[in-house]
């Protein structure tokens, strides 16, 4: 690794912070914040009083940071103090929504040079952002309950997918998919999408309180399904990403929030036990339409264990024969489903889904997908099929035996 100077490594640094908050905001912004930190902090740590910012415009990024060659005979201890509180400070100062990923930000931001040697100078940013986010937690966590969280993050939804499609059809995308979430999730029917126009006082989204006695994991759930599918469906429509936009879109503190439920939107995922989760609820929510919910267990119960032999990892769906009555609460799946290959798990619901569509009968069994269909949402269905599932033959064969 080259040798690099104190001069390079602050002039690296400010030139990323600048970067990253002028994606947020602008470049004026940007200046001015780090001009009002350093001499903060000129004080504390005698580096920053061989740092200058000017606040006249340049082309290039490096002109607006004038760094005294002076800043070479600081010593590494001291260096490292005064860049860690930089990054502590300014991530206070712009706060807010850039405040959750700046400093990360900022990292993905550096040469990999300048990232190991700021870690030789121990340095991590990794660590300081964990800090910054523990904080924000502390103070948020117990102020946001479900149905504003709910809300919030429905709220910006809206706002980033009107600018991409427009109003009238954000109400018409929204509302489809809340009607069919519903279907899955009892609280979702507490959702209501509301086309205001220009009609003041009343609310783009609005949640009725129920939501906030809804179990954190079934939150996670639907959160975490309307994200992705949103997503999809915006990267179909328009090439662009939601989850992108959505950071910038929803402040920190339910940012905060979703991360404490387990969503990630940096690495927002569909993991396997949720897609075999929603393939079930969507098979007992079919069944039950003919027959009764503790029916429905029972029939995937006896298919499972048919075909667990087969599709071993299976076994990690676990169905308490006891809790029949208690429809989707009987069933419990373990994450261990997540180490199976997604070949592996495709081929197993393939298998399941044949199975049930034989024991619907042949008259019923014959429109047994189609229902199916409708019951699963379209981001899971798009995965079963990423797996391997082919419910186009499962259908043919129904229509040719019957």
């Amino acid at each position: 690794m080259p040798q690099l100077n104190n001069d390079e490594i602050i002039s690296c640094l400010m030139i990323s912070v600048i970067k990253v908050i002028r994606r947020r905001t602008s470049e004026e912004y940007a200046v001015v914040i780090l001009d009002k930190v350093i001499q903060n902090l000129r004080e504390k740590h005698y580096s920053f009083n061989y740092v200058e910012i000017k606040k006249t415009r340049y082309s290039e990024l490096a002109d607006i940071i004038d760094i005294k060659q002076d800043i070479n005979y600081i010593n590494t201890i001291d260096l490292a103090k005064a860049i860690k509180e930089f990054f502590n400070t300014i991530a206070l100062l712009i706060g807010g929504d850039a405040g959750y990923y700046f400093i990360k930000e900022v990292e993905e931001e550096l040469p990999n040079e300048y990232q190991l040697k700021i870690k030789e100078l121990d340095v991590d940013l990794g660590i300081i952002q964990f800090e910054y986010i523990t904080d924000k937690k502390n103070k948020y966590m117990l102020q946001i309950d479900n149905s504003e969280l709910l809300k919030q993050v429905l709220k910006s939804i809206f706002n980033v997918l009107g600018n991409e499609i427009g109003r009238n059809l954000t109400v018409t995308t929204l509302r489809d998919l809340i009607e069919r979430l519903s279907l899955n999730y009892e609280f979702i029917k507490n959702i209501e999408i509301n086309d205001t126009g220009f009609m003041k006082g009343i609310e783009n989204v609005s949640v009725m309180t129920d939501a906030n006695y809804i179990k954190s994991e079934e939150l996670y759930s639907a959160i975490q399904e309307i994200i992705q599918e949103l997503e999809d469906f915006l990267k179909r429509k328009c090439g662009t990403s939601l989850i992108k936009r959505l950071k910038n879109n929803l402040n920190e503190k339910y940012i905060l929030k979703l991360n404490e439920i387990g969503i990630n939107l940096e690495d927002i995922q569909i993991q396997q036990d949720f897609i075999i989760k929603n393939v079930l609820k969507a098979l007992i929510n079919v069944l039950s339409e003919v027959s009764t919910q503790s029916y429905a267990i029972l029939v995937i119960d006896k298919v499972l264990r048919k075909i667990d032999e087969e599709y071993g990892y299976l076994k990690y769906v676990k169905i308490d024969s006891k809790k029949y009555t208690e429809g989707f609460e009987a069933i419990d799946i373990l994450s261990n489903i997540n180490s199976a290959s997604s070949s592996e798990l495709g081929r197993g619901i393939q298998k399941l889904i044949e199975k049930i569509a034989m024991a619907f009968g042949e008259e019923s069994g014959r429109h047994f997908i189609d229902k199916f269909k409708e019951n699963l949402s379209k981001t899971c269905l798009n995965r079963i099929e990423e797996m391997g599932v082919n419910l186009h033959m499962i259908q043919l064969r129904q229509n040719l035996l019957g």
